[in-house]
């Protein structure tokens, strides 16, 4: 359980029981030295500014089921750690790298600094702690990277990234200092290889499709290109987790087919994860 003042020009401290048992909730605070209650909602609270660590303490929470309205647990606490409030300051990140789009799996260059606020001194860069830099979404087994801010509280580091808005350097915060992140817009697309059987077959004839995508596990297809428009010629595959793929496309016409095979990646609808990507091919066919 902490609080932070969220702005220099905040009237009163912010606070948050963290992790958050769920929606909808409240709960009660407890003075330490007088037994003063305050209740809240939703895993967040207001403190007056000046309101000290370990005055406070998380004396009771309750989810509720959203179902019946009914309580569906309630739990009480003892003035001890980690229900006794934390006061902590603010931290910001600010991230100097551009916005592009890269391929899954390609090295970026990030780059930074990070810096703490308090009343006393205003912001102030903080050099010697360490950050995490996300390569992936967090749970698709790619690891962060590690790196130290300098004097200057600055870092500069190449990481590789397999999702989008990977890239980010997430300071994991202290005793004194809250915990923050930066900001990345990197897009990863997906990879594609293709390998065909035959690049001039009849009519009528199987040709096979074969190759990788990164990610695996993604649903693969061919596309045709008729007129200005692509226009989906076979069905759809899912990929092995090994990214390999094998597709079958007969051509029914005569003349050059110009062809893609499109990768769908994890979030197709979204800017989130890896988004789609395609490798184009042409075949001529003849009688």
């Amino acid at each position: 359980m902490y609080a932070y003042q969220q702005t220099p020009e905040a009237s009163v401290l912010t606070g948050r029981v963290d992790p958050s048992p769920g929606c909808p909730s409240n709960g009660t605070l407890t003075k330490v030295s007088t037994g003063e209650q305050l209740a809240f909602g939703e895993a967040m609270f207001e403190l007056p500014l000046g309101t000290d660590s370990g005055e406070w303490y998380l004396s009771s929470f309750t989810v509720w089921d959203v179902t019946t309205g009914t309580p569906e647990e309630t739990r009480t606490f003892q003035p001890t750690a980690p229900y006794l409030l934390r006061v902590l300051d603010p931290t910001r990140v600010t991230s100097t790298s551009p916005a592009s789009t890269v391929g899954y799996g390609d090295r970026i260059a990030v780059s930074g600094y990070l810096e703490g606020w308090t009343a006393a001194g205003g912001w102030q860069r903080l050099p010697g702690r360490d950050l995490a830099i996300r390569t992936g979404n967090g749970s698709d087994g790619h690891p962060n990277v590690p790196t130290v801010t300098d004097a200057n509280g600055a870092y500069a580091v190449t990481v590789p990234i397999y999702s989008s808005f990977a890239g980010v350097a997430i300071f994991a915060g202290d005793h004194q200092w809250l915990r923050s992140g930066s900001s990345n817009y990197t897009q990863v697309h997906g990879l594609v290889t293709v390998a065909v059987s035959d690049r001039t077959p009849s009519v009528g004839q199987r040709v096979a499709v074969t190759g990788t995508v990164a990610p695996g596990a993604v649903p693969v297809w061919i596309e045709r290109l008729v007129g200005s428009e692509w226009t989906k010629v076979t069905a759809t595959v899912t990929a092995g987790t090994d990214g390999h793929y094998r597709l079958t496309y007969r051509p029914a016409t005569r003349g050059v087919h110009q062809l893609r095979v499109w990768n769908d990646g994890t979030e197709p609808e979204g800017r989130m994860g890896v988004q789609p990507y395609a490798k184009e091919f042409t075949l001529t066919v003849h009688r």
